[in-house]
């Protein structure tokens, strides 16, 4: 990080320098038996340096890579939106870690006692620190340190299938054995049923609103917005945008994976509400962002884009099965979230394993092929009810971390895939 800075502080008006490092531990299963431990250790440099209003965001690994990308900075055009730094200098420290998942990383022997199942078990495990150090030129000396528990499990029954995905900031072996008794159960359905193409009230799993609300969030960005690939671009704070049921939160000060005190600019971050019971509260801002917008940075930069951290979706009153007792599909995982219209919303994404019919409470069988071809202003907006249970969850499909419950949406059009 020295190097990096003292070369910096000669050649640029303006800086700011992240460091990532991240040792991890990754469990590969397949066929109920661990395949390979692998361990993993990577050092980036996320860099960010401004003359003017000409500036060059990279990621480096070495202070040689940065003086290539320095040498174009004189032959860049200005720019209308260049990034800033928080004028704040000074210190800033912060560790939680858990000492069961610094174990784990060094001793993975008990994955063997989470796959005893009646099915083939294929899945990952991984357990991570993460370190986070930000140096930027108003003086401001941040470091973070966090630990990560994650993983999914997907069972076989044949041709029948079940997923499910988790995400803890301790080691938890609760959580892998929930994860691989829902896998299970999902793959339990075995009656294949014919769903036809149109309208249904459909239950989305806490795998499929992670999936889902992470478009949201990124639609909430405030570079989303501006630059009209949004449903929020037309919107304004204080407008109902979904159902009074449904809230959605930006949670860095909680206890969830990608929780951090502070932003890419050095600004402080906070809790927030993107939607509080149906009424859109407020853009994901950063400093450059926000005074576009003539708004104050909400903590959440990212440089040019801000970004989410990890989110909530709040609960609601009624159990799990309770959601299912009527005349439902649910929707259990899914993949390829496509958009046609970003700013419209129009979007379609393709069910992955059970996707499970109820009639009058009970489950009549599955069916497959099944895509969700809608708008998303759709989606949060005819939310009916909310599972008072709620699931952490992170996977390679859903990166960023969340909390969520099963959802009812009333008239979600379904098509063949």
């Amino acid at each position: 990080m020295e190097e990096f800075i003292k070369f910096l502080k000669e050649r640029v008006e303006s800086y700011a320098v992240l460091k990532n490092e991240v040792v991890s531990t990754v469990v590969k299963i397949v066929d109920s038996k661990v395949e390979a431990v692998q361990r993993i250790k990577e050092t980036s440099y996320n860099v960010m340096v401004r003359k003017g209003r000409r500036f060059l965001v990279s990621k480096v690994y070495t202070p040689e890579q940065l003086r290539e990308g320095l040498g174009i900075m004189d032959k860049l055009p200005e720019s209308r939106i260049v990034p800033k730094v928080h004028e704040l200098s000074g210190e800033r420290r912060s560790v939680k870690e858990d000492d069961g998942i610094l174990r784990f990383m060094s001793d993975t022997s008990s994955v063997e006692d989470f796959l005893n199942s009646r099915y083939q078990v294929h899945g990952v495990l991984s357990a991570s620190r993460f370190k986070r150090e930000l140096v930027t030129s108003a003086g401001f000396h941040g470091n973070e340190s966090r630990t990560w528990f994650q993983g999914y499990m997907r069972v076989r029954n044949g041709q029948y299938s079940g997923q499910w995905a988790f995400s803890s900031p301790k080691y938890d072996p609760e959580k892998v054995k929930i994860t691989l008794n829902k896998a299970e159960e999902y793959a339990s359905y075995t009656e294949r049923i014919d769903l036809g193409d149109g309208y249904y009230d459909v239950v989305l799993s806490p795998m499929v609103m992670a999936n889902l609300m992470m478009s949201v969030s990124y639609m909430a960005s405030g570079y989303s917005i501006f630059t009209g690939n949004s449903i929020f671009a037309n919107r304004k704070p204080g407008d109902m945008v979904g159902s009074e049921k449904f809230t959605l939160m930006d949670r860095p000060r909680g206890e969830e994976l990608n929780s951090w005190d502070f932003d890419d600019e050095g600004f402080p971050t906070r809790d927030k509400a993107i939607i509080s019971n149906g009424v859109y509260e407020t853009p994901l801002l950063n400093l450059e962002i926000a005074e576009i917008m003539g708004k104050e940075s909400t903590g959440n930069a990212g440089w040019i884009y801000p970004r989410p951290w990890t989110l909530e979706v709040k609960e609601g009153e009624v159990s799990e099965e309770g959601l299912l007792s009527g005349n439902v599909v649910l929707l259990t995982n899914n993949w390829y979230t496509r958009f046609q219209n970003r700013a419209d919303g129009q979007f379609s994404t393709v069910a992955r394993d059970a996707v499970i019919v109820f009639k009058g409470g009970k489950p009549v069988g599955t069916t497959s092929r099944v895509r969700i071809a809608d708008k998303l202003n759709n989606i949060i907006s005819n939310v009916e009810e909310l599972s008072k249970e709620r699931y952490s969850i992170a996977w390679w499909d859903a990166p960023l971390p969340g909390v969520y419950p099963y959802t009812l949406i009333k008239n979600v059009h379904l098509s063949k895939a």
